[in-house]
C-alpha cells in the first residue's frame, strides 16, 4: 500500500517515491488501481477517507460526475454500509490471495519434485490466474448488482429511470413546442 504523508503545510509526500505529489497526483495513483494511505504527519491518523473525498469534491467541482441523490443517498446512510462491504470485500480478497499463494507453492512443489514438467508448472499458473479473474469478473458484477439493489431500496433512481425521464422530458419538449408554435 503507498503511503502518503501530508505536512502541515498541505502538501502530500509519497513516501516510497520520496517526492512530493499533489491531490490530482493522489487520484492518478487511486485510478491507476493504487492502494493509497494517507496519514497526518503531525498526528499520525489515518486521514485517507478525508483526501478521498477531497478529490471527490475536486472531481464534482470540475464535471459533476456523481449524481446528486448518489451523495445524498450515502450522506444519509453515512459510511456504515460501506465499511460493512470495505470490509466484506477485504476479507474475500484476503482470502483468496492466501489460496493462490498455497496453490502457487504447491506447483512449485510437484516441479521440483519432478513429478510435473516446468511447463506443466507454467500451464498450471496459468490457468489458475484465468480461473482467478473470471472469479474476479464475477465478483465484481455480483458487486455491481449488490449496489444498484442497494441504490433501489434507498430510493436512488437507477440508469434506466433517468433515461426514462430523459425519454418523458423529450416528449415534453416536444409537445410545449408545438403548443408554443400555435
Amino acid at each position: 500500500m503507498r503511503q502518503i504523508k501530508k505536512y502541515a503545510n498541505r502538501k502530500f509526500y509519497d513516501t516510497e517515491k520520496k517526492r512530493y505529489v499533489s491531490l490530482s497526483g493522489i487520484a492518478s495513483l487511486v485510478r491507476a488501481g493504487e492502494d493509497v494511505q494517507v496519514l497526518d504527519k503531525q498526528s499520525g491518523d489515518d486521514i485517507t477517507g478525508l483526501i478521498l473525498s477531497q478529490i471527490l469534491r475536486e472531481q464534482e467541482r470540475e464535471g459533476g460526475l456523481i449524481p446528486h441523490t448518489l451523495l445524498t443517498a450515502l450522506v444519509r446512510r453515512g459510511t456504515g454500509g460501506l465499511e460493512h462491504l470495505r470490509g466484506s470485500l477485504h476479507s474475500s480478497l484476503e482470502a483468496l490471495r492466501t489460496l493462490e499463494d498455497d496453490l502457487d507453492q504447491r506447483i512449485d512443489t510437484l516441479a521440483d519434485r519432478g513429478e510435473i514438467s516446468l511447463a506443466q508448472a507454467q500451464e498450471l499458473r496459468e490457468e489458475m490466474v484465468a480461473r482467478s479473474r473470471q472469479r474476479q469478473a464475477d465478483g465484481e458484477e455480483r458487486i455491481l448488482q449488490e449496489i444498484e439493489n442497494s441504490l433501489a431500496r434507498l430510493g436512488v433512481p437507477g440508469k434506466q429511470d433517468v433515461e426514462a425521464l430523459n425519454r418523458r422530458l423529450a416528449e415534453i419538449e416536444t409537445k410545449l413546442d408545438s403548443l408554443l408554435s400555435t
